[in-house]
């Protein structure tokens, strides 16, 4: 696709499919309140043929993907959020709904497991779906948030199509042993890309700055872990400490298990705050709360091993 200018224009994101579809919708409100009947059923009816043309115009992109027997070309369409979304909307997509939710859940178990936990799939009707978190560390309330969270966002980038679902097994109330944790919000409406996560080795720290303040992210087992830079035992940055054996250590030693969602081995009362991380196709992206116009983009500078 090329601009006015005749170069090549960079592809659509997400982002930008959502902001074309709200500018959509909008018009189509202001349609409806023009004061010719005539002008709104002409404008309606251009509209409707306009949104038919596209919907042929994808049936025959996939019946010619299908004949030609062109995978990997099936493969890249099925795995873009903003063509998915077309299809959708014409219904198109050729995976069902049951299954596309059930590959969300498999892409995010790796992580739930990570954290001690696991999401089964107890039903699907009428398009919303009933899950239930297990295994999750019952005396960390922010454990049980930020897995329900990153489900949340699994599902939503694969199944934009479905009506709702509810999440059993997330505690209310907080342990009253610890402090209540100002967990992410549900309502978080993108996830912060950490660009040097990546690059971090085994038993590694990288700090990150962010709009939101300071995080830790670390590595043990081959598995990326986020977690608020802050000790709860002593206040000092967790990043002045180090790895060992899959437990982080401040710089003053009180420890934590990374892989059970920060507990302390030594004191029950004692966590770190943990935060949603995914990585899909290469990328890490954690989940933060910041103001609407923040950065979405987190810079990180890889400390130690």
């Amino acid at each position: 696709m090329s601009n006015n200018n005749g170069t090549s224009a960079p592809p659509a994101s997400r982002g930008d499919f959502a902001r074309e579809g709200q500018r959509i919708q909008e018009l189509v409100e202001k349609i409806g309140t023009l004061p010719d009947p005539a002008a709104r059923g002409m404008l309606q009816e251009c509209l409707e043929s306009v949104l038919s043309l596209y919907g042929h115009g994808l049936a025959q992109i996939l019946e010619l993907v299908e004949k030609t027997g062109s995978e990997k070309v099936r493969e890249a369409i099925l795995h873009d959020p903003g063509i998915c979304g077309l299809l959708l909307i014409h219904g198109l997509h050729p995976v069902p709904l049951e299954e596309r939710l059930r590959t969300a859940l498999e892409k995010v178990r790796p992580y739930m497991e990570s954290h001690g936990g696991n999401v089964e799939l107890v039903s699907l009707e009428d398009d919303y779906a009933q899950l239930r978190l297990e295994g999750h560390c019952k005396t960390c309330p922010s454990s049980a948030v930020t897995l329900e969270l990153a489900v949340r966002a699994a599902i939503e980038e694969a199944c934009p199509d479905l009506a709702g679902f509810e999440v059993e097994g997330v505690p209310t109330d907080p342990s009253p042993a610890s402090e209540p944790f100002e967990h992410v919000p549900s309502a978080a409406p993108e996830w912060t890309r950490i660009e040097s996560a990546g690059e971090i080795p085994e038993a590694g720290l990288t700090s990150v700055r962010t709009e939101a303040g300071a995080l830790l992210i670390c590595k043990t087992g081959g598995q990326l872990y986020a977690y608020r830079d802050h000790c709860p035992a002593c206040n000092l940055p967790l990043h002045l400490g180090e790895m060992k054996d899959g437990f982080l250590h401040c710089s003053l030693g009180h420890r934590f298990d990374v892989r059970r969602a920060g507990a302390s081995p030594d004191h029950a009362a004692l966590h770190l705050d943990p935060l949603p991380l995914l990585t899909q196709d290469g990328v890490v992206k954690v989940a933060l709360p910041r103001a609407a116009d923040a950065d979405p983009r987190a810079h990180a500078d890889s400390l130690h091993s």
